[in-house]
């Protein structure tokens, strides 16, 4: 039996709506499915398997590094030195400040991403009795395991973390004083990556930071989280050039005014440099 003309032309659009259904459905599986088996592979290895995101998401962000870190070379003259030098030149999508507001507090990059770090790390160092960062990291990454070093005696809060009444040196100045690679390896802590450093040892960083820097790639924190103190400007381009060198790059910067105007809390973030040498030569980066 023949259909009705008008039933005929009912049926034809039914298919072609149904068609068209189906092969959106693939497409956005498809889409779907190139996110998350896809292709972050660039990004990953480019930043030592922390993240992940397609490559031209990735790539931008080579160009945002390439654009700052050339304005940051500059090394402008200000009566406020951070007021006009040494800017961000790279952003975490999620970056989550860890402390308590105020000083105390500072930011992490993507901290989530260390949900999927069972054997996470985390070094504090200087903490002056103050285990706020400690205590917000803990609640935050339950499973990190989380050592706080200080040159004084004080005693981490129950089930947060674990103290050492250690002085940070070469191992001979200052007298006392232990290397960051013989803590490494008195803590059993070589084969493992430290995640996170926080540090705040009141303008002892600009002596700390080039014996840090003197250890081997491996046993270098991915993230680095520090105040810095004024002192002479050339000490200071000094600093940010040697961790530039080392493959750290900048994602957070803020004032610490409690402190007061000339003192900054900045946070760098540890590439491989693979990311570095496929800029291209023009951005002077090593």
């Amino acid at each position: 039996m023949q259909l009705p003309s008008a039933s005929l032309v009912i049926l034809f659009l039914v298919l072609i709506i149904v068609s068209i259904i189906l092969f959106w459905g693939e497409q956005s599986c498809s889409k779907i499915s190139s996110i998350f088996s896809g292709n972050c592979h660039l990004s990953l290895s480019e930043s030592d398997d922390f993240i992940c995101e397609p490559d031209n998401v990735w790539n931008e962000r080579k160009n945002v590094y390439r654009a700052q870190d050339k304005e940051n070379m500059m090394k402008r003259q200000s009566n406020i030195f951070f007021l006009t030098n040494w800017e961000p030149n790279f952003h975490c999508s999620h970056a989550r400040r860890v402390g308590r507001m105020g000083d105390g507090g500072k930011w992490v990059c993507d901290p989530y991403r260390l949900k999927s770090r069972l054997d996470c790390l985390v070094y504090s160092v200087g903490s002056n009795g103050d285990f706020s960062f400690e205590v917000d990291m803990k609640k935050t990454m339950p499973h990190c395991e989380i050592h706080t070093f200080d040159q004084n005696r004080y005693v981490c809060p129950k089930d947060i973390c674990i103290f050492h009444q250690i002085t940070f040196g070469n191992g001979t100045h200052p007298p006392g004083s232990k290397s960051w690679t013989t803590i490494i390896q008195e803590l059993n802590h070589v084969q493992r990556k430290i995640n996170v450093l926080k540090i705040d040892i009141e303008g002892g960083e600009y002596f700390f930071f080039p014996l840090l820097m003197q250890a081997s790639a491996n046993s270098l924190p991915q993230q680095i989280l520090v105040e810095l103190h004024p002192i002479d400007p050339n000490m200071i381009h000094g600093f940010f050039e040697l961790l530039r060198e080392r493959h750290y790059v900048i994602f957070n910067k803020e004032p610490n005014l409690i402190a007061g105007h000339r003192f900054f809390e900045y946070a760098f973030l540890k590439l491989n440099p693979l990311f570095f040498k496929s800029l291209p030569a023009s951005s002077g980066t090593k």
